[in-house]
């Protein structure tokens, strides 16, 4: 028999807003940087994606380590960062709801989204961790996710 031990929270999620709940800790890397820079970036950050921006310091879209990897042990594609980030990569603006950023992830098949302000630039990221810590309550908190 399972007890449940805390009663279920209904958290609002119309309401709440992406810049809620984001995380503001990110590393940008330029669209034209080699693949090692990333692969090096993530090395050291031990982050799972990489907000990629164009010169004009405009947002590209996400990249994987997993990218990353698979990248390197091929030649399909070019050696840069830019190479393997579709132009049209989704995103989410600052001001979306959570629930509008959930739709686009399932949409898109994505677990991460960069998260941009009225001038497209990177103001943040949200992943679908962020999401379900926001379900359970934890965003709030900021402890570790315990029942």
């Amino acid at each position: 028999m399972v007890e449940q031990l805390h009663a279920p929270v209904e958290p609002d999620t119309t309401e709440t807003r992406v810049a809620d709940i984001m995380s503001r800790r990110i590393v940008a890397i330029r669209s034209d940087a080699d693949l090692s820079v990333a692969l090096d970036t993530f090395l050291r950050t031990a982050l799972r994606h990489l907000v990629v921006v164009d010169p004009d310091r405009t947002c590209r879209g996400l990249l994987s380590a997993e990218q990353v990897l698979a990248s390197l042990g091929t030649t399909r594609r070019g050696r840069h960062v830019g190479d393997h980030v579709p132009a049209e990569q989704p995103r989410v603006h600052h001001a979306a709801s959570v629930r509008q950023a959930a739709g686009v992830m399932i949409f898109e098949l994505v677990d991460a989204l960069p998260v941009v302000d009225d001038d497209g630039r990177v103001v943040g990221v949200v992943t679908w961790s962020d999401i379900v810590a926001m379900v359970a309550g934890q965003h709030l908190r900021g402890g570790d996710v315990r029942p």
